[in-house]
């Protein structure tokens, strides 16, 4: 089992699908974001395995989009989340920071393998 800095720590071949919020004058969120799909080197997998791991992330990344579309679609969406992760209004903010200095991970985090 993974240790708590491990779980939260980027690694090599890691594919990161990443929700960028929108900062308007660098104060406020308008409350759209752009969609990024990063690859975290380096990659030890054989080219095909990472090619893979992209097209996944590639498909989740389509199916926002899809979201905003069809109601019905992201109300099952919705259901399912329920059960895997449990309410989205009780998303745990420390879990997704930094186990060491308790900051957010940015691009400069430093990661296994550099950064970002």
């Amino acid at each position: 089992m993974a240790t708590n800095e491990e779980q939260y720590t980027l690694m090599p071949n890691d594919v990161a699908l990443i929700l960028r919020p929108i900062i308007v004058e660098d104060v406020e969120w308008d409350g759209n974001f752009e969609i990024l799909i990063s690859g975290i080197g380096p990659a030890t997998m054989p080219e095909e395995e990472i090619r893979e791991l992209i097209s996944m992330a590639m498909l989740l990344a389509t199916f926002i989009p899809m979201m905003e579309k069809d109601v019905t679609l992201t109300e099952k969406v919705m259901i399912e989340c329920a059960k895997w992760y449990g309410d989205a209004d009780d998303v745990d903010i420390k879990r997704m920071t930094s186990p060491h200095t308790e900051e957010t991970l940015t691009v400069d985090s430093p990661t296994v393998g550099g950064v970002q």
